[in-house]
């Protein structure tokens, strides 16, 4: 199984940069981060 480690470490680089080519490639820009934060930052929000 060891020789086949460098096959693993690349299709799992391949999906997360498909990932994020996907993301970054919609029409309307990427909102990802600024969604993650703004979520967060309502999740902390005083009330």
């Amino acid at each position: 199984m060891g020789e086949y480690d460098a096959v693993w470490v690349f299709i799992i680089s391949l999906v997360f940069v498909s990932f994020y080519i996907y993301i970054e490639a919609r029409p309307k820009g990427s909102n990802l981060f600024g969604n993650i934060s703004e979520t967060i930052s309502r999740f902390f929000r005083k009330r």
